[in-house]
């Protein structure tokens, strides 16, 4: 956990795939903490998928991640962050699992919203791009 607060930075980056001869473009929103990365849409889908499963490792397998990194992901987060996002519960088979607190919910909700407005308001915008890019 950190002690004093950061300065959030909203990043929007293009990812260009290739799909047939044109690309398609799509966009993901970044967040970020001061000089950190805090989040994106890869975290942000894992703890939906903890949510699903309840489960650190059946969200990972779920998405097809290891369970070293998914791990590494929720830990990120929750040393970040200056409430706990994740809360895991050890025992093995049947026993343990993984629980997103309702700071962890409320943060996939808000990052689902900002994602949702950047989009909408950048529409016209990804159009000519692709435009420009394919033409």
């Amino acid at each position: 956990m950190l002690d004093k607060p950061r300065e959030i930075i909203l990043i929007l980056a293009t990812e260009f795939t290739l799909n047939k001869i044109k690309h398609n473009i799509s966009l993901k929103l970044k967040i970020q903490l001061g000089q950190y990365s805090f989040f994106g849409p890869g975290k942000v889908y894992l703890l939906e998928k903890i949510i699903e499963t309840g489960s650190i490792s059946s969200a990972a397998k779920k998405i097809g991640m290891s369970y070293r990194k998914a791990w590494k992901l929720v830990d990120d987060l929750n040393k970040q962050s200056y409430k706990k996002l994740v809360i895991t519960y050890t025992g093995g088979k049947g026993v343990g699992g993984a629980k997103i607190t309702e700071d962890g919910e409320s943060l996939i909700r808000l990052y689902r919203r900002i994602e949702k407005k950047a989009f909408l308001g950048m529409k016209k915008e990804k159009f000519a791009l692709e435009k420009i890019i394919n033409n």
